[in-house]
C-alpha cells in the first residue's frame, strides 16, 4: 500500500493585538458600585483617562480603568487619602513598578 502524497502549506501568523474592551462611565461605576458622577469627576480631576469617544459622544474606557478605579477607592476609603494626594501615590507607584521591571531586566543580563 503506498503512502498517499501531502501537500503543506506554510501559513505565517502575526502578532494581533488582542480586542479591547471599552467600557461607559456608567459599566465602570457599576462594576465599581460607585455612581457615575464620581467617574466623571475623577476624569476631570485627571485620575481617570478615557480613550476615546464613541458615536453618541460617550466617554469610553479601557476595562483596567475598573482596577484603578478600585485602586483609587481602597487608597480614598482604607487611607483617607484625598485626591490631589492620589494623583501622587499613584504616579509614585507606576514610577516603582518601572524601576521593579528595570532591575529585572538588569539582573537577567547579569544572571542569565
Amino acid at each position: 500500500m503506498a503512502m498517499a502524497e501531502r501537500n503543506y502549506l506554510v501559513v505565517q501568523l502575526r502578532n494581533t493585538p488582542a480586542a479591547t474592551v471599552y467600557l461607559t462611565i456608567r459599566e465602570v461605576a457599576y462594576c465599581c458600585d460607585v455612581r457615575p458622577e464620581l467617574v466623571s469627576r475623577l476624569v476631570a480631576l485627571g485620575l481617570l483617562d478615557p480613550v476615546e469617544y464613541n458615536v453618541d459622544h460617550e466617554v469610553l474606557f479601557e476595562a483596567g480603568a475598573v482596577l484603578l478605579l478600585r485602586k483609587i477607592l481602597r487608597l480614598r476609603h482604607d487611607l483617607g487619602i484625598n485626591y490631589a494626594g492620589i494623583g501622587v501615590v499613584l504616579e509614585l507607584m507606576e514610577r516603582m513598578e518601572r524601576m521593579e521591571e528595570r532591575i529585572r531586566e538588569l539582573e537577567a543580563l547579569l544572571f542569565p
